[in-house]
């Protein structure tokens, strides 16, 4: 969201001069109310609205809660990993090992920083609470959700890969209104997801979306939203940070959904 700030083709004169009280006081933000930050910028309460929106935040509090979150992980990254090409093919051994390692405990505290335990914890009630977990994934995402499908056939819950054999549409006309989808796509523009995703939300049943993408269409739709910094661009030459970042909120997941079986159980 903060890059988008910086995205000067996406805003008026106008905004642009609020754009610039906000960059050059950025950690006062998240404590101010819109009346103070529009009084403090010479602006108006609707001119912050219409940033708000511009940069995919529904309001002015969603606004700040966004931008605390991306403090919050600028704190832990050190700038200093490409998370595209970590490595280059004349790099010693020594220096591609440092950099794969260091990109995986750079990634951990970003995504670390930016995660809602309690918003975890909501999911994990409303799978286990669910009659069925219905997951979308696909490429190597899917890889990454079948290890946390696996995990779950563990503890009795059994998750169905709504994406299997390019059947989605029909899997998501077989939803109900007990049941639960979760959505796991980095760019959140995967074929047919946003087709899916209104056909379910004809049931009202919960709708969750881990993704990267603050624009994707499926953020409307969905009921829990998990969102993680967009680090890779497409002449990746791994998906190493994305694939990392879903197995790790995946296994946190997990985690607090085995808690929650376990303690039903004792």
């Amino acid at each position: 969201m903060i890059e988008k700030l910086n995205d000067t083709t996406l805003f008026t004169t106008t905004e642009l001069e609020v754009i610039h009280y906000i960059n050059q006081h950025i950690e006062d933000i998240p404590h101010m109310t819109i009346g103070k930050l529009a009084q403090e910028a010479y602006s108006s309460n609707a001119t912050i609205i219409r940033i708000c929106h511009k940069v995919g935040c529904k309001g002015f509090v969603d606004f700040k809660q966004q931008l605390l979150k991306e403090l919050e992980s600028q704190k832990y990254s050190k700038q200093t990993i490409d998370f595209t090409k970590p490595f280059y093919l004349y790099d010693s051994p020594f220096d591609t090992i440092n950099q794969l390692s260091q990109l995986y405990k750079e990634s951990i505290d970003i995504i670390h920083a930016s995660l809602d335990s309690r918003q975890l914890d909501r999911m994990a009630k409303t799978i286990i609470e669910s009659n069925r977990l219905f997951i979308y994934s696909i490429g190597d995402t899917n890889l990454t959700v079948r290890n946390f499908m696996n995990k779950l056939l563990k503890i009795n819950i059994y998750p169905i890969s709504a994406t299997d054999n390019h059947e989605e549409i029909y899997t998501s006309q077989n939803v109900q209104k007990n049941d639960c989808v979760l959505f796991v796509s980095y760019s959140g523009l995967s074929h047919h997801y946003l087709e899916c995703a209104n056909i379910i939300k004809q049931t009202h049943c919960p709708m969750m979306l881990i993704t990267a993408n603050t624009k994707s269409p499926l953020v409307s739709l969905a009921d829990e939203i998990i969102f993680i910094d967009d680090k890779e661009k497409d002449e990746r030459i791994a998906t190493f940070y994305s694939q990392l970042a879903f197995q790790y909120i995946l296994t946190l997941l997990y985690a607090l959904i085995y808690r929650r079986v376990k303690r039903t159980e004792l």
